[in-house]
């Protein structure tokens, strides 16, 4: 009998995780939309399950038929009969696609629903469908004494660019003393809304956005998250032992921030979507927080099966933002759609102690929160690691950390309690920094990072005469330049992650000194890498031997966000000298591209 039991264990197993084998059999096959549900993917193309496993659709009927290979006979096939190959719906016009490469095209629908989906057409061939999504469950919102209250935009017309994040400032109950105890999302235009987060405001925050304007991703003013949601969830209702304050005692305002992901870049959508917050009077023993963990630095190269990143709020981090123990109730992970698996591990003393969340087979259609049956206790010095596992097989360009759906996340979302014990509810990577100390602390590994591009500071004085007595930007390697630049290289403020994000901190900030700065370092930097691929000569037992040094990546000038940004800013660059007359360019192209 246990034997009977454990094939059939092995069996469903096998099931749940076929349908991502075969995804890489056809063209786009882990990117393939929704045909009735904006914003989600169907993860089992083959099945009527779209998450995979059980009956066939058309197209996989056909799939199968032909030995579960793309051929040329499926390709022109039209599976769904909705008047399109599966060659057009699945971005491999030509035919041409060969397991492992990378297809010219995304994918543009179903290749086994019948579409445009309600069409008369296709409605009749549609009915085994399902459309519909998952209804919200909360009992606490039924319980005596819970109110409601609507927060909405007026609408709103949305930007005609991929990403936008926008916030708008709301009142919040303050005739009482309440705990939100859950929120639901009120959606207008599913076609662009990516995600909505609510952000608790301090009593000193006075910056109000009484309509919607663009802001960052963080809102400058108000920090601390008390509600949000995202494709594929149906609402948020908090642990029985835990509430957000709000009213009299706690948040009186709160910033309700929208994603707009517009990736066909339409003019013509607008959007007054909102959230509904349920709020008690009867208030549960621990006020709550989210504390958000996880890598702000995404490189994801294309084509690979499998790039891992991780992410490290030390015990030394976690002693900066937590004043005392604070217990976790449930944890949630969030990245997009080249994510395949996330993982968040506590430590104590170096020895892992809980798994605070673990998705092996990640969809980010189907967010899992965790939540415990007991609160987990997490003490100042302990260690939080974040791993994520990406898959960019189908992409044929470098990913990064970015807004869009389009770009890359790693994060990792904690409620905990007491809220008084969180200084701080961000614990965030870069590369390798931890960004709370990089912000508290001037000087990172030697390096002090707040009088480095400052050129007016007296302890830089030495090596801005230095680099600007022996180069000049983007123009031919002087002989003398590359000396002082060898030297300049030494500097702790070039060395490692730190000058990684020193170099992009310029990039971003547009400083014209700073670029300036950088481009003069950088004009030797095709000589000297050519000379160490030329090798360091040496002698071993009276013979002179040359070893070779690899190549290393990303060396040119200002790529710490890939080879694109490296030709916009020396474009930037260029008009900048042009504009303010201060430097000379020579060679341009020759030298630099």
């Amino acid at each position: 009998m246990a034997k009977e039991i454990f094939i059939c264990i092995c069996l469903l197993f096998t099931c749940s995780l076929s349908f991502k084998y075969f995804q890489s059999k056809i063209p786009n096959g882990d990117s393939v939309p929704h045909p009735c549900k904006p914003n989600y993917l169907w993860h089992g193309v083959g099945h009527r399950n779209e998450q995979g496993g059980g009956s066939r659709n058309p197209f996989g009927e056909d799939f199968d038929a032909v030995g579960k290979a793309w051929t040329h006979e499926l390709c022109r096939k039209d599976s769904d009969g909705d008047g399109k190959t599966n060659a057009e719906e699945l971005g491999d016009p030509c035919c041409i696609w060969r397991e492992y490469a990378i297809p010219d095209k995304n994918a543009i629908s179903h290749p086994g629903v019948c579409e445009p989906f309600n069409s008369s057409l296709c409605r009749s061939k549609n009915t085994w469908v399902q459309c519909e999504l998952e209804t919200f469950k909360c009992d606490a919102i039924n319980q005596p004494g819970v109110k409601n209250i609507t927060l909405r935009y007026p609408e709103t017309k949305v930007p005609f660019y991929e990403t936008s994040y926008f916030c708008m400032t709301f009142e919040l109950p303050n005739d009482g003393d309440y705990h939100l105890i859950a929120t639901t999302p009120n959606i207008d235009n599913e076609y662009v809304m990516h995600h909505i987060l609510l952000y608790g405001c301090d009593d000193s925050v006075t910056n109000e956005t009484t309509v919607p304007t663009i802001c960052g991703m963080v809102p400058d003013s108000c920090l601390t998250i008390i509600g949000g949601w995202t494709v594929g969830t149906h609402g948020e209702c908090a642990h029985k032992d835990v509430g957000f304050r709000i009213g009299q005692n706690g948040f009186k305002s709160a910033i309700l921030q929208f994603h707009w992901n517009n990736p066909e870049w339409r003019f013509d959508y607008t959007d007054s979507s909102g959230m509904t917050l349920y709020y008690t009077p009867n208030r549960r023993p621990n006020d709550a927080t989210i504390m958000v963990v996880g890598q702000d630095y995404l490189e994801i190269p294309p084509g690979k099966e499998r790039v891992e990143v991780d992410a490290v709020c030390s015990s030394e981090d976690t002693r900066i933002i937590l004043s005392g123990p604070v217990y976790i109730t449930r944890s949630f992970n969030h990245m997009h759609y080249l994510d395949r698996e996330e993982y968040i591990d506590q430590y104590r003393n170096g020895v892992k102690i809980n798994t605070l969340t673990s998705e092996p087979d990640y969809n980010y259609d189907r967010p899992q929160i965790s939540e415990y049956g007991y609160s987990i206790e997490v003490l100042p010095g302990d260690e939080l690691g974040t791993k994520c596992v990406f898959k960019s097989s189908s992409k044929s360009f470098t990913t990064f950390k970015g807004d869009a759906t389009s770009d890359e996340m790693c994060y990792g979302f904690l409620t905990v309690h007491p809220m008084k014990n969180v200084r701080y509810p961000y614990c965030l990577s870069w590369r390798g920094l931890s960004k709370i100390q990089l912000h508290l602390y001037p000087v990172i590994d030697g390096c002090d990072t707040k009088t480095f591009l400052n050129v007016s500071d007296p302890s830089m004085a030495d090596i801005y005469l230095k680099i600007d007595q022996k180069c000049f930007p983007l123009s031919t390697c002087l002989e003398e330049c590359k000396e002082v630049v060898k030297e300049i290289k030494l500097h702790p403020c070039l060395q490692g992650d730190i000058g990684k994000k020193l170099k992009l901190s310029a990039i971003q900030s547009g400083d014209v000194k700073a670029l300036y700065f950088y481009s003069k370092i950088e004009s030797c930097a095709l000589e000297m890498l050519q000379e160490d691929r030329h090798g360091r000569r040496s002698c071993v037992g009276g013979t002179q031997t040359v070893t070779e040094k690899p190549m290393e990546k990303n060396w040119v000038i200002l790529t710490a966000s890939g080879e694109k940004t490296l030709f916009r800013i020396q474009m930037r660059f260029l008009i900048l000298c042009r504009i303010q007359n201060f430097c000379r360019v020579q060679n341009f192209v020759g030298d630099v591209i």
